[in-house]
Parts: structure tokens; sequence; C-alpha cells
């Protein structure tokens, strides 16, 4: 056939501003989304606002979006899955801040990879998602995936107010505004209850879509919800296992409770093994769990879409889809994969259960005489014979993609159509996309000054390739797509980067491209550019038209981090080597110490730093300015001199924090500090931070001025930084203990 060439929904060209695209998509398929609609609750029941039918739902969470997990989502895995593993929904693991599972902030996600760092692409990203949810017709969880995320409520706030304005009248999307609240982080239902009060009135001032919300202990507490219920509407409480860790008949107690006091349960997250993500899966267990669920009719995800081994994460996760370790993130790939033993048991769960949505979308319309069964053929045929009933005429409702022609239907492009009767009746018909081709290595991808490159299959370097004294990015020596056929490759943007195929010329070019032709893309200045890929169709194989995002940016201003760093000096002590005058790329570096470009407590002499003879804590500041080609550099150290209790500016030094990290207006808390015998803790907005030095059961307590305990929580903790909420506290004086054996730190302090 004669293909017309595909609309490119969810290119955004360097014309378009970040937030187009998905609202100006259609559904290329029947799914779940066009039959329930929009997903409400009634009773302790998830039900469609189309239909007011039990929504059932199966589908697959994918990984954390970071460099291990980002390169899947993109809309050729959801359409793939959508397709193959008949999922319901997807699941957005939206990476804040932090990994860390105990919801403390040690294990920072790179800038990149995380929301907070770099949100602009994270809302374009999740513009790309949303439309191809909105084109598989399935359910899309946007899921703030924290374990602290009633410590960034204002940064949530910020967030949900954006998506839920924008998407207000997608019926496809989900909003999950808490993944896994931890006692480590003081998530408490207390907590966590706030913090949802908070967020929903945000969501629901623009739509009634669902939400679900997380529970306390990793999720695993619903019935919190159902006892002490969040003040919104359409809200469904959060429940996570792992079956090898969490068996059925412990667990679904309150599941059971929960839907007893009238409240629906979403399990957004479950794993055939142990809760770490490692180990092998239990398929008893999981087959109780997933026998529970549908008896229950609980909507649910799996943990995770991802192939097991990966070079960014370093670990196996045995709780992947995929064998393996390479990428899988295009039809071919996919279409060739080996599950795992995990992924074989939930593809049967999936695909047994997957259903004939184009039928049930004209359940009651499909009996006359004129009606057919639902058709499905791919978009490579050009025409459709023997389905149309002798006799009858038929109208097609979307004839960009089917068209009536006497008594055959002719096929333009892959989407659906109802065809209706000349007797009212209504039939579907659906052509399903055929698998597009590939360029290897053409993926998004970035490289900055440094020479530092990523991209979905990992790190390169940008060196000059050719010798013409310009960096390139290296792409490949082939000229053909995978799938056979002459590709064509073309900048949107050449000014900031160009796209040729020249000579290899140096000694970095592996052998097979040395003194070979390569594609490469030539890196002139800094900016974001779209580059697009076009090749013919070949047998079995669609025409390809796939655009791609690469950046370039300014490199990384960097320092010895190892030895600028929090430190306790004794009196008149000196650190030495610690505050370079310059950065490792050259740049000037300015030291300030609580703001203030000198100290009477500690000095910068040369590249030392020296202590005074007084006990005092100061904050350290480096900077050196944005140059041409570098970033600004930033960073702090906190150096206590002789005894932090004792030190005779924490008055000043308070200050200066409160200056820096101003509170909240409704929270204004002011700072204090403490330390004993190991026990290190501090009060700074609405936020208790204390750090313990061996592992053991900590127990956390909150007096008012007459005495009366306010807050108490006793937990495990290990040893290192963690952090509890003092969020919902009035006005007034106070008392915080933080107690290890027989150590003992307390913190009086007043609310405003």
């Amino acid at each position: 056939m004669n293909m017309k060439k595909l609309l490119l929904c969810l290119a955004a060209f360097a014309t378009a501003p970040v937030f187009a695209g998905a609202l100006d998509c259609t559904p290329k398929r029947v799914g779940p989304v066009s039959y329930y609609g929009a997903l409400h609750t009634s009773g302790n029941k998830i039900i469609g606002a189309k239909n007011n039918e039990q929504a059932m739902l199966r589908g697959m969470s994918l990984f954390w979006s970071d460099g291990t997990g980002q390169p899947y989502y993109n809309k050729n895995v959801v359409a793939w899955a959508a397709e193959n593993l008949k999922i319901d929904v997807i699941r957005f693991a939206l990476g804040i801040q932090y990994y860390d599972s105990d919801g403390g902030t040690k294990n920072a996600l790179a800038t990149e990879s995380s929301y907070k760092g770099s949100p602009d692409s994270y809302l374009s990203l999740i513009d790309n998602m949303v439309a191809a949810a909105i084109e598989s017709d399935i359910y899309i969880i946007i899921d703030w995936h924290s374990h602290r995320a009633h410590s960034e409520t204002s940064l949530a706030k910020t967030f949900f107010e954006t998506v839920s304005k924008k998407y207000k009248d997608v019926p496809n999307i989900i909003y999950e505004i808490y993944n896994e609240p931890v006692d480590g982080s003081g998530g408490n239902w207390s907590a966590v209850k706030g913090y949802a009060n908070t967020i929903c009135p945000v969501i629901r001032a623009n739509t009634q879509n669902l939400i679900i919300v997380g529970t306390p202990t990793w999720s695993q507490n619903p019935q919190n919800g159902a006892s002490d219920p969040v003040n919104s509407t359409n809200i469904a409480y959060v429940l996570h296992f792992y079956a090898a860790t969490h068996s059925k008949g412990a667990y679904s107690g309150r599941i059971d409770q929960t839907l007893n006091a009238g409240y629906p349960v979403f399990i957004s997250e479950w794993g055939t093994t142990g809760a770490s993500g490692d180990g092998s899966p239990n398929a008893s267990a999981t087959s109780e769990w997933t026998s529970y669920m549908d008896q229950k009719q609980i909507p649910n995800c799996n943990w995770s879409l991802r192939q097991q081994t990966s070079s960014i994460d370093k670990k196996s996760e045995q709780s992947a889809m995929f064998e393996g370790s390479e990428v899988l993130n295009n039809f071919n790939a996919l279409s060739g994969a080996s599950y795992t033993a995990s992924g074989k048991i939930v593809k049967e769960y999936l695909t047994k259960n997957g259903r004939n949505w184009a039928d049930s979308l004209v359940k009651g319309k499909n009996s006359g005489s004129c009606a057919f069964k639902s058709v499905s053929v791919k978009q490579t045929e050009s025409q459709i014979t023997n389905a149309l009933k002798s006799g009858c005429t038929y109208t097609s409702s979307n004839e960009a993609v089917v068209s009536v022609s006497g008594s055959t239907l002719d096929v333009h492009d892959y989407g659906f159509a109802i065809l209706t009767g000349n007797d009212g009746s209504e039939s579907v018909v659906s052509i399903t996309q055929v698998a597009g081709q590939s360029i290897p290595g053409f993926s998004d991808a970035s490289c900055d000054y440094s020479s530092n490159c990523s991209n979905a299959r990992g790190s390169s370097q940008a060196l000059d390739y050719d010798d013409d004294g310009k960096k390139e990015y290296l792409l490949t020596v082939d000229n053909k797509t995978i799938e056979g056929s002459t590709f064509s490759l073309k900048s949107l943007n050449p000014e900031i980067v160009d796209v040729k195929n020249a000579t290899c010329k140096i000694a970095s070019c592996s052998g097979t491209m040395y003194n070979n032709k390569v594609w490469m893309f030539q890196l002139n200045s800094f900016g974001e550019a779209k580059i697009v890929a076009t090749a013919a169709a070949v047998a079995g194989y669609r025409a390809m038209q796939d655009t791609i995002t690469f950046k370039y940016t300014k490199g990384r201003n960097r320092y010895l981090s190892n030895k600028f760093k929090d430190m306790t000096l004794a009196l008149g002590a000196t650190a030495e080597g610690v505050v370079p005058d310059t950065s490792l790329v050259g740049a000037k570096i300015t030291y300030t110490f609580d703001g203030e470009p000198s100290s009477p407590y500690l000095s910068k002499v040369g590249n030392n730093l020296v202590a005074g003879n007084q006990n005092a804590v100061i904050t350290v500041t480096l900077s050196a300015e944005e140059t041409a080609n570098y970033m600004a550099l930033e960073a702090k150290a906190t150096v206590i001199i002789g005894d932090l209790e004792s030190a005779v500016n924490l008055d000043e030094h308070h200050a200066y924090l409160l200056k820096e990290n101003p509170p909240e207006e409704e929270d204004a808390i002011r700072p204090v500090f403490t330390a004993v015998n190991g026990i290190h803790a501090q009060i700074n907005g609405s936020t208790l931070s204390f750090s313990v030095d061996k592992a053991g059961p900590v127990k956390l307590e909150v007096y008012d001025a007459i005495g009366n305990r306010v807050m108490s929580q006793s937990s495990r903790y290990t040893a290192g930084d963690h952090a509890f909420s003092l969020k919902g506290l009035s006005s007034g004086s106070y008392v915080a203990i933080v107690r290890q054996g027989t150590r003992t730190a307390k913190l009086r302090w007043n609310k405003q």
C-alpha cells in the first residue's frame, strides 16, 4: 500500500512549547479508558465515570525514572506492553531527589535523573508518557515516587498543581501522591494525612480523577486511611507487597479491613520476589496474591518493566520483567526478549486476563443483522474484505484510519474506527501498529563541555574524532537500520548540534570505526537540538520517522569533594588543603562563613582552614561563578569547632540558617541544635533531623510546655542521618527528646 506519513504526536520540535503534545493525541487502539472513562470511587469500589462499572486494572510499574529506568519511558514500550502484555495501566515512578528507602537523604539521584534537579525535562517526559498512554488507551499513574514526600510538600504542591491543571480533562490520569511513607523520615499516618490534605485540594481544584495515597511502613497499612480518612473525594489507599516477603495471609486482612470500612484499595506496586527486588520469586505465594486481587477486584501494577541488570545501578534485579543487561525499548528488542523467572509469572498473569476491549466498547450495540465481530489487522494491510455484511451500508467514525469502499474497507493508518450499520448496530475495526525500525545508538543523549556524554546505553565521550577542530559524538558506521532500510539523518537545530558522515581518524575511534565513515553529531553551541531519522518501509516494518533530543551543556565545575566536607576541628586545629583557591577546571573559588567573607571563629589561611579558640559552629560556602564553558558551582560544609553544645555563636548561626532556608509560613519553627555522646539533633522548619553513631532502637518524643506528650515514635534506625516531621503542631513551646539506650539529647524551641 502507499503508506501515508505518520503524524509524530510525541515529537516535540524546537519551535513547540515544552508542554505541547499529549493534549493533541487521540487513542490509536481500544483500551480500558474508552470503556470506563475517568476513574472515580463509589464506596469501596473504583469505578468508571462512563458506565459506573467497577474497574479491574492490571498493569506494570516502570522502574525509577533514573538512568536505569528512563530508557523504558517511551511510546514504543507503552504501545508494545499494551498490545503484547495486555496491560491496562502503566506507572510512572517519578524520582524526586533521593533513593533512600528509609526516607533519608544520603543516596541522591543524579541531577538530570531527579525531578527536583531537572523539573522542565521531567514535565516534558511526563507529557510524552501521557501521550503514549492516550494513544494506547490505557491509564497512567503519575507517581510521586518518594519515601519522604511529606518533607517535600512545597515541591509536590507545585508539581501536582501544574500537572492536574494541564491534564484536567484527560481521563487516563491517576495521581499517586506518596509512594512509600516510612517511619525513618517521620512518615506516620498523621504526617501522611497532613500532606495529603495539602496536596489533594490542589488536584481537586482542577480534576476529580482518582487519587491514590501511600500508607505507612512502605505502603503496607491502608487501614490507617480507612480509620482516619483523608479529607477529599475519590481517594483510594495503597498497599504494596512482595510475595516472598509479605504473605497474603499476613497482609490481606489489612485490605479486608479497609474494604469493609467502605474505602477502596489500589496495589500500585507488587512483586514476586523479596521486598529488596532480589531473590527467587515465590510462585505459590504470588498465586495466592493474584487470586486474591482478582477475587476482590483490586487494581494492581507489578514491579517492574526493565531488564535484569544494568550498567547504571550495578545490581541484579530479580523482580525485573526481562533477562539480560541490554536495554529493550523498541518493538524488535521487546518482541525478542527473554523473560526472567518473575517475568514469566507476571506475563502469564497479565495476558491470561487480557480483555477484548473492542467488543466491550460496543456491548449492547453489536447485535443487529449488520453487526460483525471486531476485526483487527496490521497497518501494512491495504484493504479488509469479508468483514461487512451483504445488503448493509456503513459509516466509519474515523475515516483517517478506515473508510468504506463498497463491500471492502480501505486501511489508511493505524488506530480504530466504529462502523455503524444502517440498522444502527456498531462494530469495531482495529488497525494495529507495525513494528518500527531502529538505528544503533539513536536515542536521546547529552554531552557537556567536559566531553562527558550519556545515553540509554551508558556513558561515552565527545572528542574531535575527524580532526577538524570540533568535538563530535559518535553514532554508528551503519548506513541502514537494523531492519535493513537505508536511513537519513537531519538536525533541526544545526547551529547547536549538526549531523555529518565523516571519517573517524584518531586513535580513540573503535576498530570498526577507525578510518571509516561514521555518522556523528558535531557539537557547535550549548542548547537542545532535535534530530530526525527517516527510512523507507521494508518487509514487516513500517517507515521510520523518529525524533530524538540531543543536549549540549556547559561542563560541571568540580572541586575536591572528598576534602571539602562536614568536619569537627579541635580548638586551634588546622585542616590542610580543604579550601583551594580554584576549582579543578581553573575557576576562581570564593568562600563565605555563615554568609560573611570572614569569621572570628574560623579562618582561611592559604588553602587551609584554621580553627579559632572558641567553641563554635560555622557553615562554609564554596562558590565559583558561571563561566563561558562551565556551570556555576556551590557547595556547603558545616564545621564544628570544639564542642557544639557550648558553641558561643549558636544564635548567630541559627539566624543564618533561617535566612538561607526559611520555613513555610504556616509552619515556622526557629532552628535549634544539640549534641550529646554521639547523638546530634537539630530542628529547622518543620523537621527534626538527628544522627546516631550506631544502629539500634531510637525513641523520639515531643512534649508541650505543660508536660503533655504530643508526639511519640519508636523504631530501629541505622547509623547515620534521619528525619522526623513536626508538622501539625500548634504555636507554643516544646521539648523534643531523642533517646538511644542511656543516651538522651534534648532540644527546646518555640514554634511561632
